[in-house]
């Protein structure tokens, strides 16, 4: 797979990251935290530039792109620690419905991602799933035309502020049994879902739902009924790649944070840039994030290639944990750098580090995923 950046590749990442520098500005970031956490305006220009469509089909309304020039965006978006849900709230459910929905309804429904007109979530982490897709307690019981869904759905970001939400629920089987996963879409004043919002550590909006028999028709079921998994951990999968992208463009920002600081920050009548330790501790930070850029390379090769459901998973959760170890000392070394002033508001290499330990418990943290990665070594150690 060539990882060299075509033009149209290198046009849009510079027109990101000029957003993101000149449109974004840690200013601005900072009011819109302050205000809520989402910023409608923001979600109206990405979809004037067309980033809401990126990874949606021409057929269906969308641009076309594929993963890597998703994950250039992503990249940007992390670089300039974007609070709209763009992971979250735009390429998880394009991805959600592109491989569980059936045509008639990514017909209807894609076209609004795309274009911004509404704004979507996808409900499926629970208090006790830790990562695991497949382990889900909620449950969906057919009620004559239609289904009773009761159980609680744990930090979705942006559900308050979302038009519709896709909910995970388990029409059979028991928690992580891989068959009876269905997908539901309700609308955010759906009977008997109640949204209780939280603020995320750095500032996101996000919402547990309580489900007590929310009511929903038939025709709310997205694609086959118990037979979401597959589709379900593809999704989750792309997600997490994207959100390693996400993490990488933190930890080159937080490098030139560094670098800038050490520049200006003097002691003893000289910039502290000049001192060898800390020179040797910008080269072992530069290394690191070296190694996470290849590990997302890595993850997005895997989405390239056609390996099954469970190699593919366990491959790049090995992906997120190289990232994860990366980012960690990578993150937590610039705040040291800055001699602890980096973890005030004021400085941004603090709301990285904030930002990395939603990453880490989002989808999985970095033992989850080591674990996961190791059995699958091990599985195939075996089989040799």
């Amino acid at each position: 797979m060539d990882f060299n950046l075509s033009d149209e590749q290198r046009m849009l990442q510079e027109n990101a990251r000029r957003f993101m520098e000149k449109d974004y500005a840690f200013s601005r970031r900072k009011a819109i935290a302050t205000s809520g956490g989402f910023e409608p305006q923001v979600w109206r220009e990405f979809a004037e530039m067309g980033w809401l469509a990126a990874g949606i089909p021409e057929a269906f309304g969308g641009i076309g792109f594929g993963p890597v020039e998703t994950a250039i965006l992503a990249e940007e978006m992390g670089r300039g620690l974007l609070l709209e849900p763009y992971l979250h709230g735009c390429l998880l459910p394009a991805a959600v419905l592109q491989h569980c929905a059936d045509e008639a309804q990514q017909a209807e429904l894609l076209p609004v991602i795309g274009s911004g007109e509404a704004l979507m979530a996808v409900a499926c982490s629970e208090p006790e799933s830790r990562g695991d897709v497949a382990w889900v307690t909620t449950t969906a019981q057919r009620r004559g035309d239609g289904y009773d869904l009761n159980g609680h759905k744990s930090a979705v970001v942006c559900a308050a502020q979302s038009d519709r939400l896709i909910v995970v629920a388990r029409t059979a089987g028991e928690p992580a049994s891989l068959d009876g996963l269905s997908l539901f879409l309700l609308d955010r004043d759906t009977p008997g879902m109640s949204v209780e919002t939280v603020r995320l550590l750095d500032g996101t909006p996000a919402a547990d739902l309580i489900l007590d028999n929310a009511v929903v028709p038939a025709d709310a079921l997205l694609g086959r009924e118990g037979h979401a998994y597959v589709g379900l951990q593809r999704a989750i999968d792309e997600l997490i790649v994207h959100q390693c992208a996400e993490i990488v463009g933190g930890m080159e920002d937080v490098l030139a944070l560094c670098a800038d600081y050490l520049k200006t920050r003097k002691q003893f009548g000289v910039p502290i840039g000049s001192f060898q330790a800390l020179q040797h501790r910008m080269a072992d930070m530069a290394i690191e994030t070296m190694q996470a850029r290849a590990s997302l390379h890595r993850g997005l090769a895997i989405l390239a290639g056609d390996a099954p459901v469970h190699e593919r998973s366990a491959q790049i959760s090995g992906c997120k944990a190289q990232v994860m170890r990366s980012a960690k000392f990578v993150t937590a070394q610039g705040i040291q750098l800055h001699g602890g002033y980096g973890l005030t508001e004021e400085f941004r290499v603090g709301h990285h580090y904030r930002r990395l330990v939603l990453s880490n418990a989002w989808w999985g943290g970095l033992e989850y995923h080591l674990a996961r990665y190791a059995r699958s070594m091990q599985g195939m150690g075996a089989a040799a």
